[in-house]
């Protein structure tokens, strides 16, 4: 039995909780080299270590709390303790895996305008000192940031290939479903049929009962065949992905870093192949384009069926309301469902909700189903 994990909010929270009361301890055994006032010591640390609970979430938050507690730390005075600096460390590395592009350079710029500070404050200014601050604020967040660079491009990389894996037995799957379809299946067929009529054209017995049981076995055969057909795809074409296979995508996703969560409503299990198909492929792109292109820590997939027309909704949590779809063919996924919808006279529709979040709904007329 696999053991319950901690969320990340929760890791983040637990973490700043334990780096919050070593600190504030901190402070306290080292009473005698802190500066006065000392309540404004402990608000200050207090301020850059609780700040690692936003670290994911709201890291622009958490920067702008880690400069504004080691400004006031800065004007209150001398306090040899670690815990703030550790803080600092890991929000400013969090900026940099987290934030986009300028949200991350506005908490850098904050947290190292602070650091300016505390230099142009020290009784004596040395520029090797200022310049060893901002290596190490910039390094950490530089660092983060090529990270997750590089973790986006593997990502990318895993969903192309697996893509291109998945089309590759798709098609092999095609070709045998063909093949089965024209050469096997038609012979059996004809065998069946040609043993049927011998049959009632003989009048001996034991042949009569010898052309029954091959008649039987063919039938017995083309059986087994519409069977694997079906499998394959009766018109020729492999059975594609649907609804029920929702859960094996959620898990995918939720692995790649987006939380994900479902609501499903009404009848999903007696809908055609097709349709069920073609809205798991909206749920599909919809959640891999918010994965790509926005900075949305979560997400909601809701699937409902009122009897007259399938809906799905994919809202993201979008705390930025940033959404940038990058390079040549970001918005042919979204053009390919439109025109996958049209067969269907259903819609799509893509773009900012009223909350500021990116919403993409799809409409599927069950009437009027081909």
């Amino acid at each position: 039995m696999r053991r319950p994990q901690l969320a990340p909010r929760m890791k983040d929270a637990l973490v700043a909780l334990v780096l919050t009361v070593a600190t504030q301890l901190e402070l306290v055994l080292a009473g005698d080299r802190v500066s006065s006032p000392l309540l404004a010591q402990h608000v200050a640390f207090g301020a850059m270590t609780g700040s690692v609970a936003l670290r994911r979430t709201a890291p622009l938050t958490a920067a702008l709390l880690v400069a504004v507690g080691m400004v006031v730390q800065t004007l209150a005075g001398e306090a040899p303790v670690a815990g703030g600096f550790l803080a600092m460390l890991i929000v400013v590395a969090s900026l940099g895996y987290h934030a986009p592009w300028r949200r991350g350079m506005a908490g850098l710029v904050a947290v190292a305008m602070s650091a300016l500070v505390y230099d142009l404050l020290a009784e004596r200014f040395v520029l090797g000192d200022f310049v060893a601050n901002a290596a190490i604020v910039v390094g950490a967040w530089g660092l983060a940031h090529a990270v997750r660079r590089s973790t986006d491009a593997r990502v990318a990389g895993e969903l192309a290939t697996d893509r291109a894996t998945r089309d590759a037995v798709v098609s092999e799957r095609q070709r045998i479903a063909r093949d089965l379809h024209d050469s096997v299946a038609h012979a059996v067929t004809l065998m069946t049929l040609q043993a049927g009529n011998a049959r009632e054209r003989t009048a001996d017995p034991v042949l009569q009962d010898a052309l029954r049981s091959v008649e039987s076995g063919g039938r017995a055969a083309l059986e087994d065949m519409h069977r694997f057909l079906r499998v394959l795809g009766t018109d020729g074409t492999a059975e594609t992905l649907g609804l029920r296979d929702l859960d094996d995508m959620i898990v995918a996703v939720r692995a790649g870093g987006l939380g994900v969560e479902v609501v499903l409503d009404g009848d999903l299990e007696h809908l055609p192949p097709s349709v069920s198909a073609t809205a798991f492929r909206v749920a599909q792109e919809a959640l891999t384009n918010t994965m790509k292109h926005s900075d949305a820590a979560r997400a909601t997939l809701a699937v409902h069926n009122d009897g007259r027309k399938l809906r799905i909704d994919v809202l993201d949590d979008a705390s930025t309301g940033r959404y940038q779809p990058q390079g040549a063919g970001a918005d042919r996924g979204l053009a390919g469902l439109r025109e996958r919808l049209a067969l269907f006279h259903g819609a799509l529709d893509a773009g900012r909700a009223m909350d500021g979040r990116w919403r993409v709904t799809a409409t599927i007329p069950l009437e009027q189903t081909p």
